[in-house]
């Protein structure tokens, strides 16, 4: 998953922003493999989707201060198609 992230945001042009949703509806359309198989590695009691979710915005976030920089938050369609809040990034 990780090598996925990265290859997301190594095809964003530099000085542009993104968010997670942004990623992550890229990992699902382009990447629905390792999406699905990360997504089954990831036990939770509830809200699946904003589990692993959220374990993909800590990967993109990993990257902060190397290629990306933290800009606060967004307000982006996610992949349910519901308006919500989420990190964004700034590509260096």
């Amino acid at each position: 998953m990780e090598e996925a992230v990265a290859r997301i945001i190594d095809s964003i042009p530099r000085g542009c922003s993104f968010d997670s949703h942004f990623v992550i509806a890229r990992l699902v359309k382009e990447h629905s493999d390792q999406y699905l198989i990360f997504a089954s590695g990831i036990a939770t009691d509830s809200n699946k989707t904003l589990s692993v979710h959220g374990k993909i915005g800590q990967q993109i976030a990993r990257l902060d201060g190397r290629v990306i920089d933290r800009m606060g938050d967004s307000w982006s369609e996610n992949i349910h198609g519901s308006a919500s809040k989420c990190a964004s990034w700034r590509k260096r």
